[in-house]
């Protein structure tokens, strides 16, 4: 009798015997490949009187759904099926169970779910390892929990699992049915397609606004600068909702007063410190390593998974950027492992407590760090996000940036005009990025523009040489990136317009966790809702027809980030075993019982990929993509207008009960007899 630890992955298996080092004899150590056992399909759960496709396959039909399944059934991936026969045969003689999955929701699953798999009914510990470097396995190990203590980590990544099935299998049916196209609907994919449609099409539609800056080129007796012109109020005539100048008269006017005398009315040097930005969560780094690097969300993580399983950064899954105050002693052995240039390795403090350092900002993981470990062999995407991670760990122990923030108000004929600059004193742990350049770690501190400004007194005379008008135009916002959509999916707050939600939603988790964003990026790309276009992402004809077609039929529900954030929220709960997982499930049913009575009391409708949509054509009035109720199933299900590929202007049209029939001819516009039928 032994005890069996099974890791997530083979990786982290030869890294916890390694770690163990002589220890690891006592233990049977094997490895899942991730999950093992995935979800059914619908066709387990149809009844058995539902027709087959030619292929075998259940036809989907609106009457069959919602399917809710009353006991989920998971089936050994056929890939792992022999791996998973091997972990089986181990448990047979194993008197305990280490669960040594990842650290997080998920990583509880994966492990758990096999044991269940074999009713394993043996003691079972959790071990919880942030990092695998040898130090970090030995801690992990010394510090072995009850794996009953996450339990609700498993009811959490369980309870993920069984909505997104519910959402994206009755949805999915549902609208593919309806539409006669297939369309794959998904409880984070969706709205997260929306985000991308609203934004690509508030670009689109957008008008340009021209407005106006005015300045007055001064001149004081220790150096020039220039001043822009500061109105007694902006609701006046001239000015627009949000207070820009419109009226090219009147700024050509108040242009013409800034010349001649004048006098400083106030001079402000306020010395300011800036601390060194916090280290990286996960999707902070992936925000940085794309507009950086042009490096996609999936890419980051998969690079940063490379680190973590090379022992040289901590585990990345994690949406914390701070760090335990216990660590901190840690901190002499990780820096000496860094290649900091001597002359900044001089400026560290070793016994400074940066902000970062706070065990009340932690949650199950903490910030992006290095172990200690000496990194070799670092392909050239690993370098550069080493380089990331260590720098922002290294500028911890640097002195805070020290400027000065200088501020003139001067008033010259009749008006008041309006000088900043910055000044300077110590770069601190700017130093470590080159000439005080900005730390890549802060993508969140506001910059100023260092214009010169001259010291200068209340009541110094000033002459000005002139004013100019410098016309502006307002701009629409920037095309979506990976980076920018990772963040927007974090802080999903920020795109709801109402108070209460926007304030609740401020303390959610947003769309997805750290973990998922990237993969369902990829989703959307891989599935032609979404493009790239060099670091942009942009909505397809596709992606737009589905969002359309959602919120015509009163289903913008599953297109609305507010709902899929909120019910992040409660998956957060059930993690945390303040609420029951049923009692989120039971949300997600009647979400989908509500959809799907909705679609079916509206019948079919149309929807356009754009592929050959609105198209004219000689054969009949109709469009290609248009889609109606199939004459054959009777209303089950749709039939959709195609082209021929090979004969242009040639159509047919195509049933959404794929091979449940023969393909229809077109008949002017409209679905004729089967291909083939006599005349």
């Amino acid at each position: 009798m032994t005890t069996v630890i099974i890791a997530e992955k083979p990786s982290m298996a030869s890294a916890i015997r390694e770690g163990l080092g002589p220890r690891a004899s006592q233990y049977e150590i094997t490895n899942a490949f991730g999950h093992i056992l995935e979800q059914a399909g619908p066709d387990e759960y149809l009844p058995d009187s539902v027709p087959r496709t030619s292929k075998g396959k259940k036809v989907w039909r609106m009457e069959d759904l919602p399917i809710l399944p009353s006991r989920w059934i998971k089936h050994p991936k056929q890939k792992a099926a022999a791996q998973l026969k091997k972990i089986g045969q181990l448990l047979k003689s194993a008197d305990g169970v280490i669960n040594a999955g990842d650290p997080d929701r998920e990583g509880q699953l994966l492990i758990d779910e096999i044991l269940e798999h074999f009713h394993y009914r043996g003691r079972i510990q959790r071990v919880w390892l942030k990092a695998l470097d040898r130090e970090n396995v030995q801690k992990a190990f010394a510090a072995l929990e009850s794996n009953e203590k996450y339990r609700p980590l498993k009811d959490a990544a369980e309870a993920r699992s069984q909505s997104d099935w519910l959402v994206g299998m009755n949805l999915t049916m549902a609208v593919t049915v309806q539409s006669g196209d297939l369309f794959s609907v998904g409880r984070v994919q969706t709205p997260t397609l929306a985000l991308v449609v609203q934004r690509d099409l508030t670009i689109e539609n957008f008008q340009p606004q021209d407005y106006f800056e005015v300045f007055a080129q001064c001149q004081h007796r220790n150096g020039a600068f220039l001043a822009k012109w500061e109105p007694r109020g902006t609701d006046g005539p001239g000015f627009d909702p949000d207070g820009r100048l419109i009226d090219r008269r009147l700024a050509d006017a108040v242009a013409a007063k800034a010349t001649g005398q004048g006098r400083v009315a106030s001079f402000e040097a306020k010395e300011q410190k800036q601390s060194a930005p916090l280290p990286f969560s996960l999707s902070a780094l992936q925000k940085v390593a794309s507009s950086r690097f042009g490096m996609s969300a999936q890419q980051v993580l998969d690079t940063c998974q490379a680190l973590y399983e090379k022992k040289i950064t901590t585990y990345p899954r994690t949406d914390c950027r701070y760090l335990p105050e216990e660590q901190l002693a840690d901190a002499p052995k990780i820096l000496r492992a860094l290649p900091i240039p001597e002359s900044v390795r001089g400026l560290m403090n070793f016994q400074q407590k940066h902000a970062a350092w706070n065990n009340k900002k932690i949650t199950a993981h903490n910030a992006i760090i290095p172990t200690g470990e000496r990194p070799s062999g670092l392909s050239e995407a690993e370098s550069r996000l080493f380089e990331i991670i260590w720098k922002s760990y290294v500028a911890l122990f640097l002195p805070e940036y020290r400027y000065k923030a200088l501020s003139a108000l001067v008033e010259i004929g009749g008006e008041t005009w309006k000088a900043t600059g910055r000044q300077d004193l110590d770069p601190g742990w700017k130093r470590l990025y080159g000439n005080g350049a900005i730390s890549e770690g802060a993508e969140d501190v506001e910059e100023e523009t260092a214009a010169p400004l001259p010291t200068m007194s209340q009541g110094d005379p000033v002459q000005s040489t002139g004013g100019q008008v410098q016309a502006r135009q307002t701009k629409p916002p920037a095309r979506f990136t990976d980076g920018s959509l990772i963040e927007a999916m974090s802080n999903i707050h920020k795109f709801v317009t109402d108070p209460e939600a926007r304030a609740k939603l401020k303390e959610t988790s947003g769309l997805g966790t750290e973990a998922t964003r990237a993969s369902i990026i990829e989703k959307l790309l891989k599935r032609d809702y979404l493009l790239k276009k060099g670091k942009q992402l942009i909505s397809t004809a596709k992606g737009r027809a589905l969002i359309t077609w959602l919120e015509q039929r009163g289903l913008r529900e599953f297109a609305d980030p507010v709902t899929t954030a909120r019910w992040e929220d409660l998956l957060s709960a059930v993690a945390e075993g303040r609420i029951p997982a049923d009692k989120f499930l039971a949300a997600v049913v009647d979400s989908v019982k509500t959809a799907t009575a909705t679609m079916k009391a509206g019948g079919a409708g149309i929807v356009s990929t754009g592929k050959a949509g609105g198209q004219k054509n000689g054969n009949g009035g109709g469009k290609a993509g248009q889609s109606v109720s199939c004459p054959i199933c009777k209303g089950e299900a749709t039939v959709r207008r195609l082209e021929s590929k090979n004969k242009k202007g040639v159509y047919f049209w195509s049933c959404s009960n794929r091979d449940a029939h023969p393909l229809l001819a077109d008949d002017q516009g409209k679905p004729g007899k089967p291909f083939g039928a006599q005349k």
